[in-house]
């Protein structure tokens, strides 16, 4: 049938529809192909001063990135001469006033050429085309280029103003950041970058607002109602086992809450809604010394700026050591803060440590205040995890929770939280409404997370498994006759373990019948985790034991010497004739089955070496080499696990080295599993 002349001129506008796009695409190919052919001349350094400047006038007229081409060029070694040629021909070229593209090349041709006058002048008109255009990542940017050129001093100047603004802008943080660092890397910093790195490090005004903070206490009101509140908290929390400097420390952190957040049910305390007139919010002693009229006017803009911007955190600092401060991650929000820290709290640190306090920004700098406590990376981990249930609870609540009526400590899991200490570096992204909610619920919860802290270092805690036997961990070979997996099969306690490895039996026990009344134990779990009871916790069924038959051999993983026999026992009442033929047995160590306590009398590298081959509980009872296997195979989980393992051991080499003790070579120990490189770069592509 023939198509009807409707047909035809539909199809005649498909096909041009059809050749119109493949042609869109085929400019396109050609346009991208042009432009990568572009870049590439420019990154290469045999490309003439006259080609670069034509392809920067074309592809980054307006932008910055032009000004980045010439560090990138004088880095492949092209010459200063040609860099500042390149700015000559640019300058020439405008018709008007130079475009930022070309001002961005000028600046660097100044600076090559020495000419820190003209430099100076250039960047001082990108600075004020930044502010014509009201851009101010584009004036962020510009500061960025002045560090880049190596005048981080400058950079520091022309940025601090605005951090007094907006402390928490991370863009802005970031850059002052970096040119702090160059400021302090500097064998001989000039007098710029001197002065910087003495604002930076000047915890004067930061002191003086304290100590008017505390005259106006005892003077006022407030100071009862703090002092009443911190002994409240000190009466309902504390036991025999805290030590004088653990009370001290105490005492400081609770008074810093009463300062900072409102604090309800004490003798004396406002009511919410008596606050400064007009703002509506509710008052606490910094905003009612703030608002004093007695108090001078530099000091209440500082207290403003605590009573805005505090955040109260578990802040992990992966090398404390100051150069001049330190990146710290806030281990529940995921909030990055470059911190200034007194050297006194820093030297109490170890790689990987988590401080537990507020960091708080004075004019602009983000300190500690220095009231706080290092927590291990274990410790970090358990309390992180705690503190994120409790906020989602307060979300969950939609603020309908009174702020003295936040969720009460249950458990907190040390030995068995998530390894929280690498969670940012895995791209998993914040939560949006974490940031406004992180800081007044730890806050809350501090004086509960460090008492909580404090008992689980000190209480006397007795190694034992959920039995009550002393905890030893066995990893033995049994030789036995007949199908042993078709005679355990059939009994009641014995079977597969749902997401088990294959062939793998468990040995399951009975329910956990919950805690008794005898004294605190640590009760460590077959899968290799371990905690402290808590009362409310619920029942579970154990697993007594795993078992993996190979031919007439099995292989047995349990946790007591009792168990071991009570197995032996089962066997033999199957026909399976057991016999024992390898066993190795090894005591987990006080800090939760990370691996043995190294011993300092040991050869070195022996321990380092036994390690890695031995099970270690918190890896599911296999070894590490097995483990990193695993994870160079594409098990995030394991990945995630060992790098938190290392973590932890890392975190303890670093106390042993400060005492003068030999440490665990964790390099080492690094190299031999293959996990040098950064985390980010070793996990699975998703």
């Amino acid at each position: 049938m023939a198509k009807s002349n409707r047909r035809k001129r539909q199809d005649r506008v498909r096909a041009d529809v059809k050749r119109a796009e493949q042609a869109r695409r085929r400019a396109k190919a050609e346009r991208e192909q042009q432009a990568v052919e572009r870049y590439r001349q420019l990154l290469d350094p045999l490309t003439s001063p006259a080609d670069v400047a034509g392809i920067l006038a074309a592809e980054l007229p307006d932008s910055l990135a032009a000004g980045a081409m010439m560090q990138i060029r004088l880095i492949s070694g092209v010459p200063g001469e040609e860099i500042a040629q390149t700015a000559r021909l640019m300058l020439a070229s405008a018709t008007g006033p130079p475009p930022i593209g070309t001002l961005a090349v000028a600046a660097w041709a100044a600076h090559v050429t020495g000419d820190e006058d003209a430099e100076r002048g250039y960047a001082s008109e990108l600075l004020s085309r930044a502010d014509a255009a009201d851009d101010p990542d584009l004036r962020l940017e510009v500061i960025r280029a002045v560090s880049s050129r190596g005048h981080p001093g400058e950079a520091c100047e022309l940025i601090e103003p605005y951090l007094r603004g907006y402390p928490d802008d991370e863009l802005a943080a970031g850059i002052y950041a970096e040119a702090l660092v160059k400021a302090h890397a500097e064998v001989t910093p000039g007098e710029r970058e001197r002065a910087a790195l003495a604002r930076f490090g000047d915890r004067s005004g930061s002191e003086a607002l304290r100590a008017a903070i505390d005259a106006f206490l005892a003077r006022t009101e407030w100071g009862a109602i703090v002092r009443n509140w911190a002994v409240a908290e000190r009466s309902r929390l504390e036991a025999k086992y805290w030590q004088t400097a653990e009370r001290d420390e105490f005492d400081a952190l609770a008074v810093e809450v009463a300062l900072t957040y409102p604090v309800a049910g004490v003798s004396g305390s406002p009511e919410a809604g008596e606050a400064p007139p007009g703002d509506g919010l509710a008052n606490t002693p910094l905003r009612a010394f703030a608002a004093d009229p007695a108090t001078p006017g530099e000091l209440a803009a500082r207290a403003s700026e605590w009573v805005q911007y505090a955040r109260f955190g578990i802040w992990q600092v992966q090398e404390p050591e100051a150069a001049p401060g330190v990146w710290c991650t806030e281990l529940v929000s995921g909030l990055r803060r470059y911190a200034q820290f007194p050297a006194a709290a820093l030297a109490g640190a170890a790689p990987w440590s988590a401080w537990l306090g507020a960091l708080v920004p004075a004019d602009g700098i983000w300190r500690s205040t220095g009231n706080g406590i290092w927590l291990s990376p274990l410790e970090g981990d358990a309390v992180a995890e705690y503190v994120e249930q409790a906020v989602w609870h307060v979300l969950e609540a939609l603020s309908a929770v009174p702020s003295d009526q936040l969720p009460e400590p249950g458990e907190i899991r040390f030995g068995q939280a998530e390894p929280y200490c690498v969670r940012w570096e895995t791209g998993e992204e914040p939560e949006p409404e974490f940031g406004e909610n992180i800081g007044p619920v730890i806050a809350r919860l501090t004086t509960v997370l460090a008492s909580r802290v404090w008992w689980k270092r000190s209480a006397p805690v007795v190694l034992t498994n959920t039995d009550g036997d002393p905890m030893i961990l066995i990893d033995a070979t049994v030789r036995v006759s007949g199908d042993v997996t078709e005679r355990l099969s059939a009994r009641p306690d014995f079977g597969e373990e749902e997401g088990g490895q294959d062939g793998q039996l468990v040995w399951w026990g009975d329910q956990d019948p919950g805690p008794s009344d005898e004294p605190l134990v640590m009760h460590f779990h077959d899968d290799g985790s371990a905690h402290l009871v808590d009362p409310a916790e619920d029942a579970e069924q154990l697993i007594l034991g795993r078992l993996t038959p190979d031919g007439d051999r099995l292989r047995v993983h349990v946790n007591s010497r009792r168990r071991l026999k009570k197995l032996l026992r089962i066997l033999a009442d199957t026909g399976a004739e057991p016999e024992v033929a390898e066993q190795a047995q090894y005591e987990p160590s006080l800090d939760f089955a990370w691996g043995p306590v190294p011993d300092g009398a040991a050869p070195a590298r022996e321990w380092e070496k036994a390690w890695l081959e031995q099970p270690v509980a918190v890896l599911e009872f296999r070894s590490p080499r097995h483990a990193a296997v695993s994870a160079a195979e594409g098990s995030t989980v394991e990945a995630l696990r060992l790098e938190g393992l290392l973590r932890q051991l890392e975190y303890q080499a670093g106390l042993a080295a400060a005492r003068g003790e030999r440490p665990i070579d964790t390099g080492w120990l690094r190299t031999e599993l293959g996990l040098t490189a950064p985390l980010s770069e070793r996990l699975p592509v998703t």
